[in-house]
Order: structure tokens, then sequence, then C-alpha cells
């Protein structure tokens, strides 16, 4: 799985043609692995090409995906924000993300949005 992971790094921090076809195939053949699931969302949501944001609210909506589920949100909310490419882009759209994300987190886990809020003082 490490040697697949790496590979999967590589191509996912690009905006090739292929990347949606591999990150697919990849899920597929880890889905009942929780562990991996969370850091498949990671991985896309580190990247940095550009626009990400729409890619990560995308993934808000995955079957697998849970917004009650600190560890996912973690992982793809936590590891949105600790990315600056995307985070603090130019036209504001990850602070509007983050800030609508944190309000619904507030609802529903409040220890949870307020570790969230914490990426706006970095």
């Amino acid at each position: 799985m490490t040697e697949q992971f790496t590979a999967l790094a590589s191509i996912a921090q690009n905006p090739v043609k292929i990347r949606d076809d591999v990150l697919v195939d990849f899920y597929e053949k880890w889905q009942n692995d929780y562990l991996v699931v969370n850091k498949w969302f990671a991985l896309q949501a580190v990247s940095d090409i550009p626009g990400n944001v729409e890619n990560v609210q995308k993934l808000l909506s995955h079957p697998t995906f849970d917004l009650h589920n600190p560890n996912k949100v973690y992982s793809l909310i936590g590891g949105f924000c600790g990315l600056p490419v995307n985070f603090h882009a130019k036209d504001g759209s990850g602070y509007e993300f983050m800030g609508d994300i944190v309000l619904q987190l507030d609802k529903i886990n409040p220890q949870v949005a307020s570790r969230m809020v914490s990426a706006f003082s970095r």
C-alpha cells in the first residue's frame, strides 16, 4: 500500500487528465480500510492544484465522508487548511468555504469547529 500511496500522491498533486481515474481506482481498492480512506481524503485536500477548494467541496458529498466524524473532518477539512495555496486563495474562496464549514461544524461538534477556526490564525 505504501508504494501505491506514494505513486498516487505524485499524481494527485498534478492536474493531469488521469488524476481522477487514478484516485477512483485507489479508493475502490482500499474503500474498506477507513484509515486508508482518511489518508485518501487528506491527500486530495492538500493538493496545491489551482482551485482545489472545488474538489474538496465535492468530497464533502462523497458517500464515505461524514461531517459528524472528527477524523474525517480533520483529514479533509484540516488537510485543506494546512496548505496555504488554496486556503489563502486571492479570490477568498478558501476563507468562504471554511467559514461555511465552521458554521456547520459548530452545530454538530463545537470542539471540532473551534479546532478548524485556528486555521485562520496561521
